[in-house]
């Protein structure tokens, strides 16, 4: 069983190219991921930071199929993974 905050209030976004999705599980991690994406300008950046460990996996496989480029994946320090998008398709 894992940890999360006992805030019940939804992740916010912290800047239009960051999408804190900590506290949020597998599907729902890649539907928010997809309509921030969907919301940014072709070539804009997104980095999702997610404390899910499956969604480390399958936010960068779900956007790479959908066609959008995957810049990195990054394991932070507090245990959260910062997933680097970049929009190519529309």
């Amino acid at each position: 069983m894992t940890s999360s905050s006992p805030s019940a209030s939804p992740p916010i976004s912290s800047s239009p190219g960051e999408l804190d999705l900590r506290g949020e599980i597998c599907p729902f991690t890649f539907v928010r991921t997809k309509l921030a994406l969907e919301a940014l300008p072709f070539g804009a950046t997104l980095r999702v930071i997610t404390d899910h460990e499956p969604a480390s996996r399958n936010i960068p496989r779900s956007a790479a199929e959908w066609g959008q480029e995957v810049l990195g994946v990054t394991g932070l320090p507090d245990g959260t993974w910062a997933i680097d998008l970049r929009k190519r398709v529309r």
